[in-house]
C-alpha cells in the first residue's frame, strides 16, 4: 500500500489509520510521562512543566492527525463550514477568548507552570495549564501572607487578555526581594535596632545568599538590567510621632518568604534580647 493510497482511502480506511495513530501517540505520551515522573533527578517544578507540555503537544499532534488524514472531508464541508461560521463564532465566544488567550500566553512566556502570580487579586502557584485555563494553589489571604490556603482555583485564558498579570518568579527565577516592616519606639534606641535587623538578615540569608547573587546576575545580564544589589536594606519611616517602622528588603527564596520572614524576626528579637540583657548585666556590675 503506497502512502497515497492510505491516507486517501475508503471512510473505514481513514477511521481505522487516525485511530491507529491517535493511539500511537497517547502510548509514547504516556511512556514519556512515566519518564519524566520516575526520573529522581528532576526537581517537582521541572517535572509539572514537563509533563503539561507533552500534554498539550499530544493535543497538537492529535488535531493535526484528525486535519491531515480527513482533510479532503473537510474540503467538502467547507462551504457549509463559511455559511455557520458566524453561529459558531457566537456560540463560541468563550471557547474562543480561551485560546486566544492560551496562544497569547504561549507566545509571551510570561507565565509558566511553577509560577507564583496575581490575577485580580488572586495568588497562587502555577501547578497545570491547558488550552481552557490554568489551575492554582491559592497564597493567602491577601498580598502580605505567603502560605497555602488549601483551595485550587482554576483561572480561564480569557482573563490573561483583559487583566493586569504579575508574575513574582518572572524576572529573578526562584528569588524575589522581600519587604517586611518592624515597628519600635522612638526611644533614641533605633540605630541599634537597625544593626540588629540586618545583622538578623544576614544570619538568616546565609545559607542561601551566593547561589541568590548568581542566579540574579545571570538574569540581569539575559534581560539587559543592572545588576541588583541582594545585600539586605533598611529604610527608616517615621510613622507616628511616638512610632518608627523599618522597612526591611532582604533577598528569598521565592516560596520560603513566610518561613524567613519568621526567622528573620526571631533571630532579631533574640539579638536585641540579648543586648537588653547585656546593657543590664553591665549596669548592675557598674553599681
Amino acid at each position: 500500500m503506497n502512502l497515497q493510497s492510505f491516507w486517501v482511502g475508503s471512510f473505514a480506511t481513514k477511521l481505522v489509520s487516525t485511530t491507529v495513530l491517535i493511539i500511537i501517540v497517547l502510548i509514547i505520551r504516556k511512556y514519556i510521562v512515566h519518564w519524566i515522573k520516575n526520573k529522581e533527578t528532576f526537581p517537582p517544578t521541572f517535572k509539572r512543566q514537563w509533563v503539561v507540555r507533552v500534554r498539550n503537544i499530544t493535543i497538537f499532534l492529535i488535531f493535526g492527525i484528525l486535519v491531515v488524514v480527513w482533510l479532503e472531508q473537510l474540503r467538502t464541508i467547507a462551504a457549509s463550514i463559511v455559511v455557520i461560521a458566524a453561529a459558531i463564532v457566537i456560540a463560541t465566544k468563550e471557547f474562543l477568548l480561551n485560546v486566544v488567550g492560551f496562544f497569547y500566553r504561549t507566545t509571551t512566556k510570561f507565565v509558566t507552570v511553577g509560577d507564583r502570580i496575581e490575577v485580580n487579586d488572586i495568588r497562587g502557584d502555577v501547578i497545570d495549564q491547558n488550552l481552557m485555563g490554568m489551575t492554582l494553589l491559592e497564597i493567602g489571604p491577601g498580598d502580605k501572607t505567603h502560605q497555602y490556603t488549601g483551595l485550587t482555583i482554576y483561572l480561564p485564558n480569557s482573563l490573561f487578555l483583559s487583566a493586569t498579570v504579575k508574575n513574582e518568579t518572572f524576572l529573578w527565577s526562584d528569588y524575589v526581594f522581600h519587604l517586611m516592616t518592624i515597628p519600635i519606639n522612638a526611644d533614641g534606641q533605633w540605630e541599634n535596632a537597625e544593626k540588629a535587623l540586618l545583622q538578623a538578615a544576614r544570619d538568616v540569608s546565609i545559607p542561601y545568599i551566593d547561589k541568590a547573587g548568581k542566579v540574579m546576575k545571570a538574569q540581569a545580564l539575559h534581560q539587559n538590567l543592572e545588576e541588583p544589589s541582594i545585600e539586605p536594606r533598611v529604610q527608616i519611616q517615621i510613622a507616628e510621632p511616638e512610632r518608627y517602622n523599618m522597612v526591611l528588603r532582604v533577598t528569598v527564596p521565592a516560596r520560603k518568604r513566610a518561613r524567613l520572614e519568621q526567622d528573620i524576626t526571631r533571630r532579631y528579637l533574640q539579638i536585641m534580647q540579648n543586648a537588653s540583657e547585656t546593657f543590664h548585666q553591665v549596669k548592675a556590675t557598674e553599681k
